[in-house]
């Protein structure tokens, strides 16, 4: 019997101990100026070429607002729309703070504008920057328009963004790129370092194409080669250097 009422005192004290948690949630969620969860701090990480400040600006929150009215998904999808930001994680940090994580976009190429401007472009073909100052190892990319010449265009082809990204993501030694131009009738062509032309064939294809290229790479020096043609599937058809 004792251990009866026992439980049932126990099942009361936890009902109002939630009921007490709700109640301080509710409070402090359309309550702004209770001071329990109130926003008082936002930290950035994870930035390194947009600055804390602009992170924070993006997000628009503002100090006071209760943290639990703050909406995680619409913050991110404030912060995802500066240029360089390609992922993003918020969190709540109680009592008082928002934790805002952002993974930023790798350069994957240059393309030249009127006169001397130059379009920085990171992954996903967005452009990032309209200054390529201090980014020579960042491969040329010739043959593409963009949507807009400000940070947050784009790449005009997709297909030129695909390849680029499979670039920065493969590993092809002896085969540093230091050119790519898709303007000859829509054949994207490659340029080392070495001077050692690489043709992938069809701008739609060639992303697919660089599988093949970093697998040659591994087996044969490829700066040994004036011109790899990958144009014909997974055939490959190497022209050697002509030594002198």
């Amino acid at each position: 019997m004792k251990e009866g009422k026992s439980r049932l005192k126990t099942a009361f004290w936890l009902l109002g101990l939630g009921g007490v948690l709700i109640t301080v949630a509710i409070i402090a969620l359309y309550t702004p100026w209770f001071p329990i969860f109130d926003l008082r701090e936002v930290a950035v990480s994870g930035n390194k070429e947009t600055t804390a400040l602009d992170v924070a600006r993006a997000a628009n929150l503002r100090g006071g607002v209760g943290l639990l009215s703050v909406s995680l998904r619409t913050t991110a999808k404030r912060v995802s729309a500066l240029p360089w930001v390609e992922n993003v994680r918020v969190h709540r940090s109680f009592p008082h703070g928002i934790e805002i994580e952002v993974i930023e976009r790798s350069p994957v190429a240059r393309v030249m504008l009127t006169g001397s401007a130059c379009a920085l472009i990171g992954e996903g073909g967005v452009v990032v920057a309209i200054d390529c100052k201090g980014r020579d190892c960042t491969p040329l990319l010739k043959g593409v328009s963009l949507s807009k010449a400000e940070p947050g265009g784009r790449l005009a082809k997709q297909g030129a963004a695909d390849l680029m990204d499979a670039l920065q993501r493969a590993t092809l030694p002896g085969a540093v790129v230091r050119e790519v131009d898709i303007s000859k009738g829509e054949s994207a062509e490659l340029v080392t370092t070495a001077e050692t032309r690489v043709r992938l064939g069809a701008l739609d294809e060639a992303a697919g194409k660089i599988s093949y290229l970093e697998a040659l790479c591994r087996a044969a020096k490829a700066e040994q080669y004036e011109l790899i043609d990958l144009r014909f599937g997974g055939e490959a058809t190497l022209v050697p250097r002509v030594r002198r």
